[in-house]
Protein backbone atom coordinates (compact mmCIF):
# COMPACT_ATOMS: atom_id res chain seq x y z
CA UNK A 1 0.00 0.00 0.00
CA UNK A 2 1.42 3.41 -0.85
CA UNK A 3 1.61 6.33 1.58
CA UNK A 4 -1.41 8.18 0.14
CA UNK A 5 -3.69 5.15 0.30
CA UNK A 6 -2.52 4.36 3.82
CA UNK A 7 -3.30 7.87 5.00
CA UNK A 8 -6.68 7.77 3.24
CA UNK A 9 -7.52 4.51 4.95
CA UNK A 10 -6.47 5.94 8.29
CA UNK A 11 -8.91 8.84 8.14
CA UNK A 12 -12.04 7.12 6.87
CA UNK A 13 -14.68 6.92 9.53
CA UNK A 14 -16.74 3.86 10.21
CA UNK A 15 -19.79 3.56 7.99
CA UNK A 16 -21.94 1.42 10.27
CA UNK A 17 -22.24 4.12 12.94
CA UNK A 18 -22.39 7.90 12.62
CA UNK A 19 -19.27 9.96 13.17
CA UNK A 20 -21.31 12.31 15.31
CA UNK A 21 -24.90 13.14 16.15
CA UNK A 22 -26.36 16.63 16.56
CA UNK A 23 -29.72 17.41 18.15
CA UNK A 24 -32.32 19.84 16.81
CA UNK A 25 -30.74 22.68 18.80
CA UNK A 26 -27.40 22.14 17.06
CA UNK A 27 -25.75 20.52 20.09
CA UNK A 28 -23.48 17.46 19.80
CA UNK A 29 -25.10 14.50 21.56
CA UNK A 30 -22.72 11.76 20.33
CA UNK A 31 -19.12 11.82 19.09
CA UNK A 32 -17.20 8.76 17.88
CA UNK A 33 -13.56 7.89 18.40
CA UNK A 34 -13.07 8.38 14.68
CA UNK A 35 -14.46 11.92 14.99
CA UNK A 36 -11.93 12.46 17.78
CA UNK A 37 -9.13 11.45 15.40
CA UNK A 38 -10.31 13.59 12.49
CA UNK A 39 -11.40 16.73 14.34
CA UNK A 40 -9.08 16.63 17.36
CA UNK A 41 -11.84 17.05 19.97
CA UNK A 42 -12.27 14.36 22.62
CA UNK A 43 -15.77 13.02 23.14
CA UNK A 44 -15.88 14.61 26.59
CA UNK A 45 -15.07 18.00 25.01
CA UNK A 46 -17.44 17.73 22.03
CA UNK A 47 -20.63 16.37 23.59
CA UNK A 48 -22.78 19.23 24.83
CA UNK A 49 -21.13 21.81 22.57
CA UNK A 50 -22.62 23.53 19.51
CA UNK A 51 -21.52 21.51 16.49
CA UNK A 52 -20.98 24.66 14.46
CA UNK A 53 -18.33 25.87 16.93
CA UNK A 54 -16.37 22.62 16.58
CA UNK A 55 -16.26 21.71 12.89
CA UNK A 56 -17.78 24.48 10.74
CA UNK A 57 -15.57 27.32 9.51
CA UNK A 58 -16.61 30.60 11.09
CA UNK A 59 -17.66 32.10 7.75
CA UNK A 60 -20.25 29.29 7.33
CA UNK A 61 -21.64 29.13 10.88
CA UNK A 62 -24.45 31.64 10.45
CA UNK A 63 -25.67 29.82 7.33
CA UNK A 64 -25.52 26.47 9.14
CA UNK A 65 -27.50 27.75 12.11
CA UNK A 66 -30.05 29.50 9.88
CA UNK A 67 -30.50 26.35 7.80
CA UNK A 68 -31.08 24.26 10.90
CA UNK A 69 -33.66 26.78 12.10
CA UNK A 70 -35.46 26.70 8.75
CA UNK A 71 -35.46 22.91 8.79
CA UNK A 72 -37.01 22.74 12.26
CA UNK A 73 -39.54 25.50 11.50
CA UNK A 74 -40.43 23.95 8.13
CA UNK A 75 -41.55 20.63 9.51
CA UNK A 76 -38.46 18.60 8.82
CA UNK A 77 -37.84 19.04 5.13
CA UNK A 78 -34.33 19.72 3.94
CA UNK A 79 -32.50 19.60 0.64
CA UNK A 80 -29.23 18.56 2.24
CA UNK A 81 -30.43 15.40 3.95
CA UNK A 82 -29.64 11.82 3.00
CA UNK A 83 -27.26 12.61 0.17
CA UNK A 84 -23.50 12.94 -0.10
CA UNK A 85 -22.24 16.49 0.27
CA UNK A 86 -18.75 17.93 -0.18
CA UNK A 87 -18.22 20.42 2.63
CA UNK A 88 -15.32 22.37 4.07
CA UNK A 89 -14.81 21.56 7.74
CA UNK A 90 -12.28 22.50 10.38
CA UNK A 91 -10.39 20.57 12.98
CA UNK A 92 -9.53 21.71 16.49
CA UNK A 93 -6.56 23.73 15.27
CA UNK A 94 -8.73 25.60 12.76
CA UNK A 95 -7.21 23.84 9.76
CA UNK A 96 -9.73 23.48 6.96
CA UNK A 97 -10.24 20.31 4.94
CA UNK A 98 -12.76 18.98 2.46
CA UNK A 99 -15.04 16.20 3.69
CA UNK A 100 -17.76 14.08 2.16
CA UNK A 101 -20.69 13.81 4.55
CA UNK A 102 -24.19 12.41 4.65
CA UNK A 103 -26.62 13.86 7.17
CA UNK A 104 -29.59 11.78 8.22
CA UNK A 105 -32.49 12.34 10.58
CA UNK A 106 -33.88 10.14 13.30
CA UNK A 107 -36.75 10.63 15.71
CA UNK A 108 -35.83 9.62 19.26
CA UNK A 109 -37.67 9.81 22.59
CA UNK A 110 -35.64 12.99 23.22
CA UNK A 111 -36.56 14.55 19.88
CA UNK A 112 -35.11 14.77 16.40
CA UNK A 113 -31.40 14.12 15.90
CA UNK A 114 -29.07 14.27 12.93
CA UNK A 115 -26.66 11.33 12.67
CA UNK A 116 -23.83 12.32 10.35
CA UNK A 117 -21.52 10.02 8.46
CA UNK A 118 -18.26 11.39 7.12
CA UNK A 119 -15.49 10.31 4.81
CA UNK A 120 -12.58 12.70 4.61
CA UNK A 121 -10.66 13.18 1.35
Amino acid sequence: MNDSSESSAAIKLETSAPAFVMDSAGIVVAWSTQAEEVFGWKTSEAVGQPLSDLIIPERHRAAHNAGLGRFIAGGGKGALLDRMLDLTMIDRSGREFLAKIRIGTKNTPNGLVFPTYIERD
